[in-house]
């Protein structure tokens, strides 16, 4: 049975990920959680009345952390709604506390993601462009840093670090 053109893309964006990406971020001290994304609403689409899945076999929900309490998800699934869509990919940096309260400044810095089964995360998303893996990991790990600081100066990082450990 052949692959889709989805599906090759997803592998090809895949390759590039784990083979130059992750080794570069594990260097800067990020490594694999525990913590997998959840699959969501924008994960799936509404087609002849029920809901599809727009992520493949082959998606992974790994996800990356350097400093808690952020997460780094490589979506590998969704990038290829640009022209040349094997060089791009979004990388989502989640909030790992189920509907959490944010504050005004930090609403539309993260967007929710909404949760199949009800509830939601809190996630930032960008595009990175995977003909560039050291660009790639520059703007991973300067995006990681903005959104700490962020998070810190409205007092979150405490908080988040009591919900987390409460939950466990």
């Amino acid at each position: 049975m052949g692959l889709s053109l989805r599906e090759k893309l997803e592998l090809i964006r895949q390759g590039v990920i784990r083979g130059y990406i992750i080794p570069m971020l594990e260097e800067r001290g990020y490594i694999v959680s525990c913590w997998k994304r959840p699959i969501s609403l924008e994960d799936m689409i509404l087609k002849d009345g029920s809901w599809q899945a727009i992520y493949t076999k082959f998606t992974s929900w790994e996800t990356y952390t350097r400093d808690h309490p952020l997460y780094v998800y490589f979506n590998t699934f969704y990038g290829d709604v640009y022209e040349k869509a094997y060089r791009n990919c979004f990388v989502e940096f989640l909030l790992n506390v189920k509907n959490l309260k944010l504050g005004p400044r930090l609403i539309g810095l993260f967007t929710r993601l909404n949760l199949q089964g009800g509830g939601y995360y809190w996630k930032h998303r960008i595009v990175i462009d995977l003909n560039f893996p050291d660009t790639c990991v520059r703007e991973i790990d300067a995006t990681y840093d903005e959104l700490l600081i962020a998070l810190d100066k409205e007092g979150l990082l405490e908080i988040l670090e009591a919900k987390t450990h409460s939950t466990d």
